[in-house]
């Protein structure tokens, strides 16, 4: 499993994981310490995609912030998304 610590940016933390099968695709985080509430409230809810980049480490790229966890779901895609990595994995 994936050490989500060296990935979330200080002063956040995870709210929501996307994998497919043991491979972290996505993240969705927040200001850590702050309640679901205020966090949709100031729009600080932040999509990331996570790669692997030279060596295989892994890293994070913010993809956008909003104040609703379900609109950056579908403003991204990230269900087709990790359909379509499923897809070209077992190709």
């Amino acid at each position: 499993m994936t050490d989500l610590r060296t990935l979330v940016p200080k002063g956040e933390e995870v709210w929501v994981t996307y994998y497919r099968k043991d491979e972290l695709l996505f993240f969705m985080a927040g200001p850590a310490g702050l309640s679901s509430t205020l966090t949709a409230k100031q729009g600080s809810f932040k999509m990331y995609s996570v790669t692997a980049g030279k060596k295989g480490a892994l890293t994070a790229k913010l993809l956008g912030s909003g104040g609703n966890p379900k609109e950056l779901e579908e403003r991204y895609k990230i269900y087709d998304a990790i359909s379509a990595a499923a897809i070209k994995k077992a190709s």
